[in-house]
């Protein structure tokens, strides 16, 4: 067996008054977390009530959470009641996703003393810890920021949200006659032209971003030394039409929902995504509507643009989040906001899924008749630039051109043309976040 360096560290007080083992993570919960790991599944703790802290966890890849899944399950079977504290947003979805969150219950009494307390007082008395964890002093750290934001009418009381365990992994997929929408049939060719030519797909975020496009494409033929052949073209249009290519792009710019299809199912790599753009979701009824909690609209008739969305993917994250099974819900696609929008004030619907871009767009008369009762605030659904695996050696250049753009005038035009502030290069973990959702509600 391979051995890791450790690049995780666990560090535990104790409260000898509520009997709770504090236990605080830092560092990167990976393969190698099996090494910090090994002490507290050889030895758990003696308390019955143990705390884990993630404030100072940087990143956790599918390998770490193997590792951790283990200890939860072993501690489990010992009796102990586990709680989860400070985990930030990525962790929060990562955990919720995969199912971790099952093995945390919520904080009672004695957690929130050690939260609030942070550790044993100085001088109090000590417990030995297991081999391989320091003990420690340290003040406690905030929870991470929320997922969601509930909007409440004037006048109504917010609702108290519940604990609202996972929902199995049954329930979350979709029904058995609902498949998951086909990838266009222009990414059916395996692998994209020999030589030197690149073709690039495009699917814009806008119709104004067209010149910034063409204008991007010369400048990476420029850095690349490739010929780069830029097609702007829309993904449904292209279902549709059942249109197939001769062979794969080599480069696609994507939305979040076609980026994961791409991911998932032809091994595309994420190379970059742009600045400040996210796929979010707002749950709107209309104005009119009594009910104020998501959890009472149970079987009501859902409305959203189109299927093959982050807005839908995300809509039904958050139904099941909020307590309201979103397999037992009713939809209907109306091939737009606009349309689906009618069809709620219609009341041919009674929740409707919308960006919340195309909400904030729309006019004071538009949004009159209607209440948003959740809006997401997740920051992980954005579009990505996706390399084929066969030029994987591309990934690097392309990286350093895209996010190095604001350093010169023609890189800034470029920007400006696209309506863009920049580009980054996507967390692994973001994207691997991304694509468990797509695989829960979609893949």
């Amino acid at each position: 067996m391979t051995d890791f360096p450790t690049t995780l560290h666990i560090d535990a007080t104790r409260d000898e008054a509520t009997r709770t083992t504090l236990l605080r993570l830092s560092g990167e919960i990976d393969v190698s977390a099996a090494a910090a790991f090994e002490p507290l599944h050889r030895q758990p703790p003696a308390d019955r009530q143990v705390v884990m802290d993630f404030a100072a966890v940087s990143r956790v890849n599918s390998m770490g959470l193997a590792q951790l899944l283990r200890l939860l399950e072993h501690w489990r079977g010992q009796g102990l009641r586990l709680e989860a504290r400070s985990l930030n947003r990525t962790l929060s979805m990562l955990f919720k996703m995969t199912g971790l969150m099952r093995y945390f219950a919520e904080p009672d009494g004695a957690a929130a003393i050690v939260a609030a307390a942070g550790s044993t007082a100085p001088g109090g008395p000590a417990r030995a810890m297991p081999p391989g964890v320091r003990p420690v002093v340290a003040a406690a750290r905030p929870a991470g920021p929320p997922q969601m934001r509930r909007i409440v009418r004037p006048g109504v009381a917010a609702p108290t949200p519940e604990a609202v365990p996972p929902a199995p992994a049954a329930a979350c997929a979709a029904p058995a006659d609902a498949g998951a929408p086909a990838l266009p049939a222009m990414f059916a060719a395996a692998a994209p032209p020999p030589g030197d030519r690149l073709d690039f797909i495009v699917s814009q975020q806008n119709s104004q971003q067209l010149t910034g496009w063409y204008y991007l494409n010369t400048l990476l033929q420029r850095t690349l030394g490739r010929t780069v052949s830029l097609s702007v073209e829309d993904f449904e249009d292209g279902a549709a039409s059942g249109r197939a290519r001769a062979q794969a792009p080599a480069l696609v710019f994507a939305r979040p929902f076609d980026a994961c299809a791409l991911m998932q199912q032809h091994g595309y790599l994420p190379v970059a995504r742009p600045q400040d753009d996210c796929d979010e979701v707002s749950l709107i009824v209309r104005h009119d509507d009594p009910r104020a909690a998501l959890a009472d609209f149970a079987g009501a008739q859902v409305v959203t643009a189109l299927e093959r969305s982050f807005v839908f993917v995300l809509g039904r994250f958050f139904c099941d989040e909020c307590g309201l099974d979103s397999t037992g819900l009713p939809r209907r696609f109306a091939g737009s906001e606009i349309a689906a929008l009618k069809m709620l004030l219609s009341g041919q619907a009674e929740l409707l899924f919308m960006s919340s871009r195309g909400h904030e767009r729309l006019s004071a008369l538009a949004r009159a008749g209607t209440r948003v009762l959740e809006r997401s605030e997740t920051r992980v659904a954005s579009h990505l630039l996706l390399l084929h695996p066969s030029c994987q050696a591309l990934a690097q250049p392309l990286r350093e051109a895209l996010t190095g753009l604001g350093g010169h005038d023609k890189g800034r035009q470029a920007l400006q043309d696209l309506g863009m502030n920049g580009w980054d290069v996507p967390a692994p973990e973001e994207v691997e976040m991304l694509l468990m959702l797509y695989r829960r509600y979609a893949g």
